[in-house]
């Protein structure tokens, strides 16, 4: 087991030892220690440039979304005894520990679904406090949000850049909510900028986690991103909230139901292997503990039901979405080359959505013929996976498949059997265009 030990003053944490990660909340590690980790750092200044005050049990939840992302990031899964499963102890004081502690196994439950490791908190007193709003007249340039109504995940993938272009279409006026890393914010400021012409009613929240391990280098599975991009969101409807007085305010999470759902293409891809940072299971988890506690979110997922390709087709604004595709990412890989693989999963997947969407981009992909990834032993798994999965459906229950990948609810089963096939049918349409089916 690896225990990590937070608090946002360094006084307070211990010594660092072979299985005690000490980790400072929202600020660097200084220069008088050089056994600390920290995360955070940037997040306070964009909070208080909301302009309005943050509930404690919303800045709670972003101090517990923290923890988990350092323990994600700093804790490497090839040390575990199965060489995945992570046990993690998490100590965290939080501003207002009452309120957390019916809700620990709640917590815990749903990390071990989305990541797949062993969870267990120790909530303590003496948390971060909601940080005072910066004023107007304090100089500091603050998020606009007066007449916003909601709030929307804007990673600068094609599924976010579709559900922002939707809701502003349908004269909604959201926050866009980013998690601003290094070469993601370029892409979602190029989309960003390409709404300013044509819409005026929205603004933009960015945040940086910036989590830094003092030492050796990060653990790259990511299994719970999910939740920091939840947790910024909610801080952003805090902040709409306050100014709209909605009672709750409605948080979108745009992802295609064929990814959300994200089904293990071959049997050897069950339980973890495949993510379920959308999974329709953690979102409920995450929509109950908002509720439990206070939080004023409504998550929605709109295109729960719709593949990819039909989120291009049905697109509101489908020649807007023409001009700005090629700023779009959708690659797990594409970070350290700058470049897009243009053969992992979401990469063939997104191809696949365009190709049946009739929309064509301009994108110089790693492998731009799909079929010369065949050749490469050590890059063809997805493509192999995806091939599989296009045969398998012809043998295979859709309803067994895709409860594979988690619990599902029963009035809406036939409807993810659906969204499940049909996601396949658009991969088969592209493979077999590209002469590799």
């Amino acid at each position: 087991m690896t225990q990590l030990v937070f608090h946002h003053n360094l006084q307070l944490l211990p010594a660092a030892e072979e299985d005690l990660l000490p980790v400072r909340l929202y600020g660097l590690s200084g220069q008088e220690r050089g056994d600390l980790s920290y995360i955070g750092n940037p997040i306070i200044d964009k909070v208080r440039r909301l302009g309005v005050p943050i509930a404690s049990q919303v800045m709670d939840f972003l101090t517990i979304a923290m923890a988990v992302t350092a323990a994600d990031t700093f804790v490497h899964r090839d040390k575990s005894d199965d060489g995945w499963t992570r046990q993690l102890r998490i100590q965290l004081p939080l501003h207002n520990p009452a309120l957390w502690l019916p809700l620990k196994k709640d917590l815990e439950s749903a990390l071990h679904f989305l990541s797949g490791d062993m969870w267990d908190f120790e909530f303590q007193d003496g948390g971060y406090a909601p940080p005072e709003p910066y004023r107007k007249r304090d100089r500091f340039k603050l998020v606009e949000l007066e007449g916003l109504d909601s709030v929307c995940l804007f990673s600068g993938g094609l599924d976010s850049a579709i559900g922002a272009i939707d809701l502003l279409e349908e004269g909604r006026a959201p926050l866009l909510v980013s998690h601003a890393y290094k070469g993601d914010k370029a892409h979602q400021d190029q989309i960003a900028q390409a709404f300013t012409g044509g819409y005026s009613r929205y603004s933009r929240f960015e945040v940086n986690a910036d989590p830094h391990l003092y030492a050796g280098v990060t653990d790259i599975t990511m299994r719970t991103r999910s939740l920091n991009f939840l947790a910024f969101a909610a801080v952003g409807a805090c902040a709409v909230q306050a100014v709209s007085q909605q009672e709750k305010v409605q948080l979108y999470v745009p992802e295609n139901g064929f990814i959300s759902l994200n089904a293990p293409l071959t049997p050897r891809r069950i339980g973890t292997l495949s993510t379920r940072t959308t999974h329709p299971y953690f979102i409920k988890s995450i929509q109950r503990i908002f509720e439990a506690a206070s939080i004023p979110c409504e998550i929605i997922n709109p295109y729960q039901f719709r593949t990819k390709g039909q989120m291009v087709s049905e697109c509101k604004n489908r020649s807007l979405l023409a001009d700005i595709v090629g700023s779009t990412v959708s690659c797990s890989h594409w970070k350290r080359p700058n470049e897009q693989c243009g053969i992992c999963v979401p990469c063939l997947i997104r191809r696949s959505a365009l190709h049946s969407g009739r929309i064509s981009e301009n994108v110089n992909y790693r492998f731009n013929e799909i079929s010369d990834v065949l050749n490469e032993t050590d890059r063809r798994d997805d493509l192999l996976a995806l091939q599989i999965a296009v045969e398998r459906k012809l043998t295979c229950k859709p309803g067994a498949w895709i409860l594979n990948s988690g619990p599902l609810p029963a009035e809406d089963f036939q409807n993810f059997q659906e969204v499940f096939l049909n996601g396949l049918n658009e991969v088969a349409a592209l493979l077999k265009a590209k002469g590799v089916l």
